[in-house]
């Protein structure tokens, strides 16, 4: 089997508009992949939270930033020290992100994943909103998951 018989032979038989999503799918990853891998949120202007900035709590995003930007330079447990949630969900969206793009190149259906599971979603809301409550608390967690 050929490079052209596995890849390119797929990539030819997609709609012209599949493959353009495709294609600024793909920019825009690489984009926001170099901004976050070349620029520091921690020394370069990038957006507050608005909700730490008003109220002084701690958003279940804050710290996301600085997490993507360590994990980017394969600084895991400073990652996990801005965002705990942001440093483990991470890889598995971008695993379900790579699933999802490979069954639209090859034209082969998505595995059974269980980033797809009706479960999934709603452990993850209980997730987020748990590790919302939990980093505001007053104490040794809330100081712990704080950013």
């Amino acid at each position: 089997m050929s490079l052209t018989t596995n890849f390119v032979a797929p990539l030819r038989a997609l709609p012209p508009a599949r493959l353009l999503g495709l294609g600024l799918l793909f920019g825009a990853a690489l984009l926001f992949v170099t901004v976050y891998y070349r620029l520091d949120p921690a020394r370069h202007f990038f957006p507050r939270c608005p909700l730490h900035w008003l109220t002084g709590l701690h958003c279940p995003g804050c710290g996301t930033q600085r997490a993507l930007h360590a994990l980017l330079h394969g600084h895991w447990q400073q990652a996990a020290g801005h965002n705990l949630l942001a440093a483990l969900y991470a890889p598995v969206l971008v695993f379900g992100a790579a699933e999802r793009v490979r069954a639209e190149l090859t034209g082969r259906p998505r595995r059974t994943s269980f980033l797809y599971r009706p479960w999934f979603g709603w452990l993850t809301v209980t997730l987020v909103l748990s590790f919302a409550v939990l980093r505001n608390l007053p104490g040794p967690l809330g100081h712990w998951l704080a950013p």
